[in-house]
């Protein structure tokens, strides 16, 4: 099988080019896709209210980049903070919540499922 995505590709030069490429919305979530390769999707996030309850159609990690977060999975809360992080197995409701401001997140989709425009920020 002949692989589209090439062997390195430069994702984010650091926390500021970030801050500038997605610098949130008021009382929204603002998704920005940053990278989306054959193995993997990387999504970045800012969150300024709660992400609902949802599944990923893959298994997920998902890191705390700013701020904190409360992550519910399966009835159990996990507060994060700074280099927090979780892993999800595809099709498990979760959701995520600011805690005390907005925050910045996130998350990588492993071995994606590609499935057409308004997954994810496509």
């Amino acid at each position: 099988m002949a692989h589209n995505t090439p062997p390195a590709t430069l994702i984010s030069t650091g926390i500021e080019q970030l801050r500038t490429s997605n610098p949130g919305k008021d009382g929204r979530v603002s998704p920005e896709r940053l990278f989306s390769g054959e193995d993997v999707r990387i999504m970045h996030l800012v969150l300024d209210t709660e992400m609902t309850e949802h599944r990923a159609p893959s298994p997920i990690v998902v890191q705390v980049l700013e701020g904190n977060v409360r992550f519910d999975v399966e009835g159990e809360n996990h507060e994060m903070g700074v280099g927090g992080m979780v892993h999800v197995a595809a099709g498990i409701l979760h959701a995520v919540t600011p805690v005390g401001g907005p925050a910045r997140i996130l998350i990588h989709l492993l071995t994606p499922v590609h499935r057409g425009p308004g997954e994810y920020g496509q």
